[in-house]
């Protein structure tokens, strides 16, 4: 056994040296490199393209600081439409593999520039696949071009259209040239973190046509202004699952961390052909006539294949000072959206953009005073913990409208700005539950209305002490860490919990009422209450999608009470809503209006259906009547109860949660040499040592298969739960995102 474990090390060491595992390294230099030179670090390669003809999956491309142009850089012509599309920077042509990504991103502790006049800065070409591009700066020539130029180049697209000479094409990308943009071809597995992309004429970052697509901790300001394509900041569109197997509604496409501000369009909209599922049927939509200036969204989702059938997640973004829409999830008929801990500020700049362009010919554009989150013409919409502000009750802080599914809402504070509202004029109940309306969120600095851009650097949108904000989010709806990267207080271990402090923690009503109550609660000040039942089922339910995973074992346990003078039984059902069948947690349990009673059973997830978990109360024949449930949680199976005693729902609302100091003047560096792992060898747990803001961590085997363990985080430490892993040995991977370091540290899974 001894030998044994000695040639499995020995074997271990191999791989790891061999680059099997990580792939080989490669180093680019604009000022110091030469193509060639072998790639490493003492002889780097001077251009990105290089390295990338170098590089194989699990492989690193490390890039030094400079400025890297395209060909033909700084000889654009516009008078005379010469060098008008000027090739892409950089041309990423490889593909890594599961668990082997390709990564290109920047030197530690360096910010490379990406500098572009032409068609963009970054392109994944064809159908390439598994591909991180981490810590550049991308830079586009907006500054270098004025109104008249972008005008001249729709008259010039105009007439390039309607020239019957099929020799005549429209090539001057340089008005609509791109940041980072996956062209047209379907990718899937591509993660686009931690860049600053700002000056490009058309989007930011964009991409068509795919799956699992991740844009998270970027930063995007003044894109989009000198297109006349419509386009907008960070773009999903036309998103397309590659497989029958791998379209369920899981979350695959992410918008995390994002800090989008003054993007907009200047010119009006002119498309040569509509897109066959526009869903527009104007005839002057986009003409050569047509005066209307479009898109310049913050955050934008459109046109999905109508058989996508995924969850797109809008989370801890900070939106302002957009042209449209701080976030917009539209014409996605079968997929989902939640929009959770996002800051929405002062959207619908384009009402004021116009006031400056008339001046130039370019008539008002009236009529689409929007700012906030929009939903149109999807499945589900769940818009939780965030924070909208918009300019004046003129324009819209949320629209819903053509939600064929469910409409979830809560605990987000709308100042200003216009709500679905009823008949009458009122927010709709679903709206009111748990939302504070016309209420400010104390920022410590929000700037005013400007006509024009603002100066991002005096604004910070962290919440002051006495903030309306502070512990009345969601906690089930809530990411772990905030924009920021300070973790929020979480609830332990519960995959869902909540005590109902402060909102309905998820639960929706299923045939009743329900609201938060403090007539009763069995721990702390609230729990949620049943009333106005007429039947048997009418109860509070928790939807089950996103919660479980196939093959899985979980415990569900919630305290019952019922209202004074009432009595009879309660029980915890799911309710399969694919085949229409239930399934009893536990059996009929009798309660009280005198004292709590636990109900709690086990559930194994077998089947990939649509569920939702509900809790009955007493039956009509025992009178029905009003109860109150408290403290559910949802644990795996065999896991303790949550513990409520010393807890509630204490996540803020908003990409910010509030610590008592402004985390914006924290510079200095993570001590990423001073995290340890223990126990190790581990059986179930393997916890890591506390550590500060910004770092995030990965697991792989030895063959390089990434894993995604659950986990727990605190301010001490971060648990990872292991015990789905194989006995052997594990590679821990830990990265500073403020410096750009590394650290591997290896544990043995028992």
């Amino acid at each position: 056994m001894i030998i044994l474990n000695m040639l499995f090390k020995y074997r271990f060491l191999l791989l790891l040296f061999s680059g099997i595992i990580f792939g080989q390294d490669y180093y680019v230099s604009e000022s110091h490199g030469l193509d060639t030179n072998d790639g490493s670090e003492s002889f780097p390669f001077k251009t990105i393209n290089r390295a990338i003809s170098s590089v194989s999956a699990g492989g690193t491309i490390f890039v030094m600081e400079g400025i890297y142009n395209n060909n033909n850089y700084g000889l654009v012509d516009v008078e005379n439409s010469l060098n008008m599309s000027n090739p892409h920077v950089v041309t990423i042509n490889k593909s890594g593999t599961e668990g082997n990504y390709i990564t290109l991103r920047n030197y530690p502790g360096q910010l490379p520039k990406i500098q572009f006049d032409g068609r963009g800065g970054i392109i994944i070409s064809n159908e390439m696949n598994y591909i991180i591009i981490e810590g550049f700066e991308v830079e586009g020539p907006s500054q270098n071009i004025d109104y008249d130029m972008a005008m001249d180049d729709r008259a010039y697209k105009v007439l390039v259209a309607e020239d019957e000479n099929d020799n005549t094409n429209y090539d001057h990308s340089y008005f609509s040239g791109k940041g980072i943009w996956g062209g047209y071809g379907a990718h899937h597995h591509i993660i686009i973190r931690n860049n600053i992309v700002h000056d490009t004429p058309g989007s930011a970052i964009r991409f068509n046509d795919s799956d699992h697509i991740t844009i998270e901790y970027n930063e995007v300001y003044n894109s989009t202004w000198w297109t006349s394509s419509a386009s907008s900041a960070i773009v999903f569109a036309e998103t397309i699952s590659g497989s029958e197997e791998d379209n369920g509604n899981a979350i695959k496409m992410i918008m995390r961390g994002n800090t989008v501000y003054n993007n907009w369009n200047r010119i009006p909209f002119y498309v040569t052909q509509l897109p066959d599922n526009s869903g527009n049927t104007n005839p002057d939509y986009g003409t050569a006539t047509y005066n209307n200036i479009l898109d310049g969204q913050g955050l934008y989702v459109t046109r999905s294949d109508p058989d996508y059938n995924g969850t797109f997640l809008f989370e801890n973004n900070l939106c302002v000072n957009n042209g449209k829409n701080g976030i917009n999830f539209d014409n996605s008929l079968s997929a989902s959206a939640i929009f959770q801990n996002n800051t929405i500020y002062y959207n619908g700049v384009h009402e004021i953009i116009q006031d400056l362009s008339v001046a130039n010919g370019n008539s008002a554009h009236r009529g689409q005073k929007v700012g906030g989150i929009k939903a149109n013409r999807v499945l589900n919409a769940t818009v939780v913990n965030n924070i909208v502000v918009t300019r004046d009750n003129l324009f819209s802080a949320l629209e819903l409208p053509n939600v064929s599914g469910s409409r979830t809402v809560s605990n987000n504070i709308f100042l200003n700005g216009n709500l679905p509202s009823d008949e009458n004029g009122d927010p709709y109940n679903y709206i009111s539950c748990c939302s504070m309306i016309d209420i400010d969120p104390l920022f410590i600095n929000s700037p005013e209305i400007v006509n024009g851009a603002i100066d991002i650097s005096q604004t910070n949108f962290e919440l002051t002490q006495d903030s309306p904000a502070i512990d009345a989010g969601d906690p089930n709806f809530s990411p772990l860490d905030d924009i920021l990267g300070n973790p929020r207080p979480g609830i332990t271990h519960g995959i869902s919990s909540t005590s109902f402090e402060n909102s309905n923690g998820g639960w929706t009503a299923f045939g009743s009422n329900i609201t938060t109550s403090e007539l009763n609660s069995k721990t702390g000040d609230q729990s949620l209450m049943i009333t106005d039942r007429e039947l048997n089922w009418h109860s509070a339910k928790l939807v089950l999608d996103n919660l479980l995973e196939l093959g899985q074992s979980y415990t569900f346990y919630v305290w019952v009470k019922l209202a004074e003078g009432f009595s009879g039984t309660s029980q915890i059902t799911i309710k399969n809503t694919s085949l229409n069948t239930y399934t009893s947690v536990t059996p009929n349990v009798v309660v009280s209006d005198q004292q709590w009673t636990l109900l709690s059973g086990d559930y194994t997830y077998s089947t990939p259906d649509n569920l939702f978990v509900y809790v009955k109360g007493p039956t009509m024949d025992d009178g029905g009547g009003d109860y109150f449930i408290d403290d559910f949680s949802l644990v795996p199976q065999g896991s303790p109860e949550v513990d409520f005693s010393n807890i509630g729902d204490i996540v803020d609302i908003g990409a910010y949660e509030y610590t008592g100091t402004s985390l914006s003047t924290i510079t200095e560096d993570i001590e990423i040499d001073n995290i340890f792992i223990y126990p190790n060898p581990a059986t179930t747990k393997l916890s890591i040592s506390k550590f500060q803001n910004n770092v995030t961590f990965s697991v792989f085997d030895l063959n390089g298969k990434q894993f995604d363990l659950p986990k727990h985080q605190n301010q001490q430490r971060t648990d990872l739960d292991i015990s789905i892993l194989d006995s052997g040995l594990y590679i821990l991977k830990i990265y500073d995102k403020l410096t750009g370091s590394t650290k591997t540290l290896k544990f043995i899974k028992e």
